[in-house]
């Protein structure tokens, strides 16, 4: 009991500005009743767990003052937390499109979260410790953002040109064949269409039909008249509607036929959910990202007993990609696709970028064997990060280890002011001593017994 009470001692010493700075928190707007007319201090969940009511009056010390446990909530409004000013969508969201700032949604991706774990014992994103759970963020996110060009593409590009709105509310898409396709000016030289018996065809498998994949047929689809708004415009000529086709859409490679009925399955409890319309996955931001989700927690190919979620858990990140990717990155080579040299490099940047935001490292590879079922590793990952700093194509990569946080005390943050006995009784109680949240003193035995004998002289006094 002496012991926690030298550590509260020190706590106390801490000033605001000592204390945000410690725990990578941003100050929150419930510190001193700072919250506006009709709004309320609300815990960041609805569990209740840190008393956030407690913070309606005037007080200005935890948890009221962080952004991680406290928020202003209209009582009529959604409960979602506002993003943290330092972290996802600040650091690592960052979409230059703007159907990419419509698309992923920092309350999209909370929607989507919640209503994947809603229906599934494993959990995305709250499982673990605090740092197991930033990491797994850092790491899905840094995925997506490869995918989706920095969260700024959301259709396939080539496969839809200049989609266009018909008057009938449908979107559509003007497919064009990778070679014809410029990414830099984003037009397509010619046509997918060669003549009137041409069809598109593409991300269909006919091997997976029926209870296996969405129905599609190998004399694919036939290009469409565009219901136009203003019938003085020359005719769309060359065009498909997006929802019969099964490009790749979404926060990750959602794409095909199967993988589109997977996708229903997984987030609606209906296959044919987006084998009818999977442009939803390029219009509802909650699709967006729960489509990515799934994959993460559920792709396993047959070669490896795991999927990249518990990748992640382990701190692994080259295992995430040997999971999601395999052979065609890890490892990656220019004889086997170009593409896919360039998007692991990506990856390792992207990484650093995460991981920096939520103040987390993970391994980039955690195993030593890309054959282990159970933790794989991606060759080739330590070389490209080290390479890369030395180029400077990875800036993000330079400081990384600068940026990591005190996890725990981001969640349950250092009390800059005098408790209340309520806080008191916390402290007391807590199984793991050294500090407020469990985490390790580095402070040496001598320093803690100076501090109680100091206390247990004042106490005799």
């Amino acid at each position: 009991m002496k012991f926690y009470f030298g550590t509260f001692l020190l706590l106390l010493s801490i000033s605001a500005a000592d204390a945000q700075t410690a725990t990578g928190g941003a100050l929150s707007e419930c510190a001193n009743g700072g919250c506006n007319l009709g709004e309320y201090c609300v815990d960041v969940d609805d569990t209740g767990e840190y008393g956030c009511s407690k913070c309606n009056g005037n007080r200005d010390w935890w948890p009221c003052n962080f952004e991680t446990t406290c928020f202003c909530h209209a009582l009529d409004a959604p409960r979602i937390p506002p993003a943290p000013r330092s972290g996802i969508h600040n650091n690592i969201v960052q979409p230059t499109s703007e159907e990419g700032k419509q698309l992923f949604t920092y309350a999209g991706l909370c929607d989507a979260i919640s209503n994947y774990n809603q229906y599934h014992d494993e959990k995305f994103a709250q499982m673990g410790t605090v740092s197991q759970v930033r990491q797994e963020l850092a790491a899905f996110l840094s995925h997506a953002s490869v995918e989706t060009d920095g969260f700024s593409v959301t259709r396939e590009e080539h496969h839809c040109v200049n989609p266009i709105t018909g008057l009938d509310g449908n979107v559509y898409c003007m497919p064009c064949k990778q070679q014809f396709y410029s990414k830099e000016t984003k037009t397509c030289t010619q046509s997918y269409f060669v003549d009137d018996n041409q069809s598109y065809n593409q991300y269909c498998d006919l091997s997976r039909q029926n209870n296996q994949g969405c129905s599609c047929t190998v004399a694919g689809v036939k290009m469409t008249d565009v219901p136009l708004q203003d019938n003085s415009r020359a005719p769309a000529i060359g065009y498909v509607r997006a929802d019969d086709m099964y490009f790749r859409r979404g926060s990750f490679d959602t794409s095909f036929n199967y993988g589109y009925m997977g996708a229903g399955i997984a987030i609606k409890g209906d296959a044919q959910y987006f084998c009818e319309q999977p442009d939803l996955l390029a219009t509802n931001p909650q699709y967006a990202w729960q489509s990515g989700i799934y994959k993460w927690m559920e792709y396993m190919p047959y070669e490896f007993g795991s999927t990249a979620h518990k990748q992640a858990l382990k701190g692994n990140f080259g295992g995430t990609i040997n999971v999601l990717n395999g052979p065609l990155e890890c490892p990656s080579s220019m004889n086997i696709s170009e593409k896919h040299v360039q998007m692991v490099r990506d990856r390792v940047r992207e990484i650093c970028r995460a991981g920096s935001a939520l103040g987390v490292m993970l391994e980039l590879n955690q195993c030593e064997n890309s054959y282990d079922r159970d933790c794989p590793k991606c060759d080739g990952l330590e070389d490209i990060y080290y390479s890369c700093q030395q180029d400077g194509s990875c800036p993000e990569c330079n400081g990384w280890e600068e940026n990591l946080l005190s996890l725990a005390p981001t969640v349950t943050p250092a009390i800059v002011k005098s408790p209340t006995f309520e806080d008191w009784g916390k402290y007391w109680n807590n199984p793991n001593p050294g500090t407020r949240n469990g985490a390790t003193s580095s402070y040496p035995s001598s320093f803690w017994y100076s501090i109680v004998s100091v206390v247990v002289l004042i106490i005799h006094i």
